[in-house]
């Protein structure tokens, strides 16, 4: 009877997780997938028990553990096997695949992707489980294995079972699938039409995950196509829709669901051995188990008091920490500017003087022989070079512009200067309206540009740069796309060039965030966003 009330537990718990999930609230999913692994052990149903490991391994693998969501995944594949549980072996086999897929480990992803193609072609239907199948087939054959005609066999697979099926989220993927195809392929506007058709689809079924991966990949279409301001609108909405859902406490949610379920599970196991106990010497056996539990709890309350306290106290101490950092991080960049500001006065109003009075004193000097003629033009070229070079130095430390008109004309300045070498085109979208920002901020902002754009030049190959400057009451928005050679952007942590450090440690110091899209053959895309 107790083994008949824990399976409609568990049912009841499945199907309210279903609805969770739905809803984006991973951590309260869960919990809810947690207790229904419990009311599964307890009802000793074989296939319960599988697709409560399933459940647990799907809770993992959105809260971003895909390590812990495999080893899951693993012992539900093991207990549907063992069961006879076709229909859980390839849901198992197909994700088990996706994760491995995700880790880059080929062999193993095409293994148990062809088990699930196995168990699937046993049957005449299932066409919505064959479509999420074919959909990852397709990207390991086309992405990794560089088979570009069966990678695109298998996603039209999957776009013509997910039609079958009429299933909106298995069309969602194998809509998003294709786009990603089209887009690698150099065909983007085709591809912008599939993540579109994806993020409809995503957002009618109400699926938060999928409609995040959607509009990313939306965003990088639009990347591909030029169109840069869409591109950041669709990663500013993903942005947001991202912050809705990973909020703070959801990894504290999950650490506590977590402890929770194995605590209960340990309670439970202790029960079962004081009961064992009771049989042989009930009365002692009773009374040491319940002082020992006691013990333990007490150890274990105290261990969860002290650990939550060490922990808050070393993120107190990495909060100072980290803001005497940025403090002297802020203080030697204001110096390093105040210092450039002087020497370039210094250069401006003392040797450009100097240079002015030397070239004036020549000029007033009335007769010299004819073959000293030469000589004083030559002075006179090298003077006015002098001045010109003085002249350049100065702007190049701090733009008189910058400090007088501000940051769109500095920024124009900037453009100009480069545009007039014919080896690049710079071009500027910038709304700043009438109100000045700070002067910390332009100066930020102007080093930011020039640092990126250098390293364009230097290293990109492209013959093409627009920067985009926009800000609002609230927030300052700069994005820099080039159309050059592009880069794996995993090198950027490995760099031992000075520039992306300069450009981090200055977005660092105004409390922005740095986004940075490039891929080798892709050009690169450069989002920044910072309070103002």
């Amino acid at each position: 009877m107790a083994a008949v009330c824990a399976q409609d537990k568990y049912e009841t718990y499945v199907h309210t997780g279903d609805s969770v999930f739905r809803k984006g609230d991973y951590a309260a999913y869960m919990k809810i997938a947690t207790d229904a692994l419990r009311y599964a052990e307890a009802s000793g149903n074989c296939v319960s028990l599988s697709r409560a490991h399933l459940k647990m391994a799907s809770a993992y693998y959105f809260l971003q553990e895909k390590n812990t969501s495999l080893q899951w995944m693993l012992t539900g594949r093991k207990i549907a096997v063992d069961c006879h549980t076709d229909s859980l072996t390839w849901i198992a086999d197909r994700q088990i695949g996706a994760i491995y897929f995700e880790q880059s480990k080929d062999d193993s992803c095409l293994y148990y992707l062809k088990e699930a193609e196995q168990l699937l072609n046993k049957t005449d239907s299932n066409y919505a489980e064959r479509s999420y199948l074919y959909a990852i087939l397709g990207e390991l054959k086309y992405r990794h294995l560089k088979d570009t005609a069966n990678g695109k066999q298998c996603f039209d697979k999957a776009l013509a079972y997910a039609i079958k099926a009429n299933d909106t989220i298995k069309l969602a993927f194998a809509n998003v699938k294709l786009g990603s195809f089209y887009n690698s392929e150099g065909q983007c506007r085709r591809a912008i039409g599939y993540y579109q058709q994806a993020v409809s689809l995503y957002r009618a079924a109400k699926l938060p995950e999928g409609l995040m991966y959607a509009i990313h990949m939306l965003a990088w279409a639009y990347s591909e196509c030029g169109e840069a301001k869409l591109s950041y609108e669709a990663m500013l909405s993903l942005k947001n829709l991202r912050d809705s859902i990973f909020k703070d406490e959801t990894a504290i949610k999950t650490a506590e669901y977590r402890t929770l379920y194995e605590t209960e599970k340990k309670e439970r196991e202790n029960l079962l051995l004081q009961k064992q106990n009771a049989e042989k010497e009930r009365k002692a056996q009773t009374i040491l188990i319940s002082s020992i539990a006691g013990f333990l709890l007490l150890i274990a309350a105290f261990w969860v008091i002290y650990t939550r306290y060490k922990h808050r106290k070393k993120a107190e101490m990495d909060e100072r920490i980290a803001l005497q950092q940025k403090l002297r991080f802020k203080a030697v960049m204001e110096a390093e500017e105040k210092e450039r500001v002087r020497i370039a006065r210094e250069l401006h109003d003392s040797l450009g003087q100097m240079l002015s009075a030397a070239k004036m004193n020549i000029s007033a000097m009335d007769s010299y022989h004819q073959d000293e003629a030469k000589l004083v033009n030559n002075a006179t070229k090298l003077i006015d070079d002098s001045v010109k070079e003085v002249r350049n130095i100065s702007h190049n430390l701090m733009p008189a512009s910058l400090m007088e008109k501000g940051i769109e004309t500095a920024l124009n300045e900037l453009a100009a200067k480069i545009n007039d070498t014919g080896l690049l085109q710079i071009d500027l979208l910038i709304s700043t309206g009438e109100q000045r920002l700070d002067s910390s901020a332009e100066i930020a902002i102007y080093r930011i540009v020039q640092e990126v754009v250098n390293n364009m030049i230097k290293h990109s190959k492209a013959n093409r740069v627009e920067v985009m400057l926009d800000y609002n009451a609230e927030k300052v928005y700069l994005s820099i796309k080039d159309n050059g050679v592009g880069f794996d952007t995993a090198n950027i942590e490995t760099s031992t060039g000075i520039g992306w450090r300069n450009i981090f440690s200055r977005v660092y110091m105004m409390n922005g965030d740095v986004q940075i899209q490039s891929q080798p053959g892709r050009g690169t895309l450069v989002n920044i966003e910072f309070a103002k």
